[in-house]
């Protein structure tokens, strides 16, 4: 029993962020067709979707920032939860099926992915603003979800506020291993500012990645990730950050 909490203690717990740091959409401003068409069957309008700056959202809160002025509430948003990704499922589908949007993997991720899957000390889960229904479609469509298919992810359903997503993904981890794992053994992975006070949140580390569209190297270390890289290409470097983190 000691001998495996030792090793649980040696964990590294890598949650990674989608959009802008495993993926880049190849087509800006596609989400907001099945956005819209999903609101407007689940809640009956897409309120101010167009005006609503995404970046570092979860999903449910793109959908409540969207519809607050029309009297949503976080609650009542996630109330909807199973018709909700049901209906964002057919929705995204119909888009992506269409051609109407598809995604490039960045550079470096695959290489990053395997090699942290080959060493025992590593344990990739996904920390995601993204519904667990869009997540799938996303990585299964470049290749990646293999990499995430039986780890611990928390997706954007769990609540309209990030940081509250760091917080389950801290009681997932203690639950399912039994064992009560330090929040400085997390590390967030992720290219906006909002990936970092997620982090801070929960007292986990974070390494920010500037290849996201919105928040540049600059604007990132305004808020003092513990690491920083311009993108993930060099395996050895972010490798030995994750190590040394």
């Amino acid at each position: 029993m000691h001998a495996v909490q030792n090793e649980y203690a040696k964990r590294k717990i890598l949650l990674w962020d989608i959009d802008g740091t495993l993926i880049l959409s190849t087509t800006r401003g596609s989400y907001k067709l099945y956005f819209a068409s999903t609101m407007q069957k689940v809640f009956g309008s897409s309120g101010d979707l167009e005006a609503v700056m995404p970046s570092g959202m979860t999903d449910t809160q793109i959908m409540y920032e969207s519809l607050k002025n029309k009297g949503f509430t976080p609650e009542k948003i996630l109330s909807k939860r199973d018709v909700l990704l049901r209906t964002f499922k057919e929705e995204m589908l119909k888009v992506h099926e269409s051609g109407k949007e598809s995604y490039r993997v960045l550079e470096g991720v695959e290489e990053i992915l395997t090699a942290t899957l080959q060493k025992q000390n590593f344990v990739n889960a996904l920390l995601t603003g993204n519904l667990s229904v869009a997540a799938e479609i996303k990585l299964r469509s470049v290749g990646l979800w293999n990499y995430f298919i039986d780890s611990l992810n928390v997706f954007g359903e769990v609540s309209c506020n990030r940081k509250d997503l760091a917080f389950e993904a801290l009681r997932r981890f203690r639950e399912r291993y039994k064992f009560n794992f330090s929040p400085s053994q997390f590390v967030i992975i992720g290219d906006t500012p909002n990936d970092i006070s997620a982090a801070r949140a929960i007292g986990a580390k974070v390494l920010s990645v500037a290849t996201g569209r919105v928040h540049g190297k600059e604007d990132l270390l305004k808020h003092k990730p513990d690491a920083l890289v311009e993108s993930l290409k060099d395996t050895e470097q972010v490798l030995e950050i994750l190590e040394n983190l």
